[in-house]
C-alpha cells in the first residue's frame, strides 16, 4: 500500500552497500536529506536486470509505503523546465511527438549515445548510434538496408570460423588492401579475372599455370 508521494532531488547516487539506492532532498526541504532508499527498476533480479539511476540533482518522485515513512521507494524521474525531454535529432517530424503518433521510441545517455526504435510508417528503422553520431548501425525498412558505418575503425575477429555469404559481394578500399594468412584460395566455378592498371607480379616457391 502507497500512503503518500512526494517530489524530491537526488542529492547523492554513491550506495555504499552497491545496491543502486539513492538519497534525496524533498523539494520543499532543501536541509532535509533522506536514508538510502531503493530506486524502481523495470526488471531486478539476482546479478542480472536493467541497471541505471538518475544523475545527483535530477528530481524524482518518491511513494511513501507506511505511515512514518521508513520503507520508501524512489518510482522514477520526471521532467520538467529545468530539465526538459532529450530530442534525437534522427527524425524531427517525431520528436517529443510533435506529430501526436506517438511513433518514436528511445533511450539517450548523457554522451548523446542512443538506442532507437522508429515506427514511423513506411520509415520504420532501428539504430544504435555512439556520441557524437558518426559511429551508427542502423536497419532500415523503407531502405531494405542493414549499414554500419564510422569514420573510425571497424574490426572483426573470431577465434574459430567466419563466414560472408551473399548473392552479391563488393569489396573497395581508396588506398590498400592488404590479405595475409597461412594458406590462400579463390575458386569460381565459372570466369574469373584479375586485373590491374600498372604492374602485377606474382611471387612463390613455385607456380604452376594450367
Amino acid at each position: 500500500m502507497i500512503f503518500d508521494t512526494y517530489l524530491a532531488k537526488v542529492s547523492d547516487n554513491k550506495d555504499p552497500d552497491k545496491m543502486n539506492r539513492i538519497r534525496v532532498t524533498r523539494t520543499l526541504e532543501k536541509d532535509a536529506v533522506s536514508s538510502w532508499i531503493p530506486y524502481l527498476s523495470i526488471n531486478a533480479g539476482s546479478g542480472a536486470g536493467f541497471s541505471t539511476l538518475p544523475d545527483v540533482d535530477e528530481q524524482v518522485l518518491v511513494a511513501t509505503l507506511d505511515a512514518v515513512e521508513t520503507s520508501q521507494v524512489a518510482v522514477g524521474t520526471i521532467w520538467s523546465e529545468n530539465s526538459k525531454p532529450p530530442e534525437t535529432g534522427e527524425n524531427s517530424d517525431a520528436e517529443l511527438n510533435k506529430d501526436g503518433k506517438n511513433e518514436l521510441h528511445f533511450v539517450k545517455s548523457r554522451s548523446g549515445s542512443m538506442y532507437i526504435i522508429d515506427d514511423t510508417k513506411d520509415a520504420e528503422k532501428a539504430q544504435m548510434i555512439a556520441a557524437g553520431g558518426k559511429t551508427r548501425l542502423e536497419f532500415s525498412k523503407k531502405d531494405k538496408l542493414v549499414n554500419l558505418e564510422t569514420d573510425e575503425k571497424i574490426g572483426f575477429s573470431a577465434k574459430k570460423e567466419m563466414d560472408f555469404e551473399a548473392d552479391t559481394i563488393t569489396m573497395k578500399a581508396k588506398k590498400k588492401a592488404d590479405i595475409s594468412m597461412d594458406e590462400f584460395q579463390v575458386k569460381a566455378s565459372k570466369a574469373c579475372s584479375i586485373q590491374a592498371d600498372q604492374d602485377m607480379s606474382l611471387k612463390g616457391s613455385g607456380i604452376a599455370l594450367n
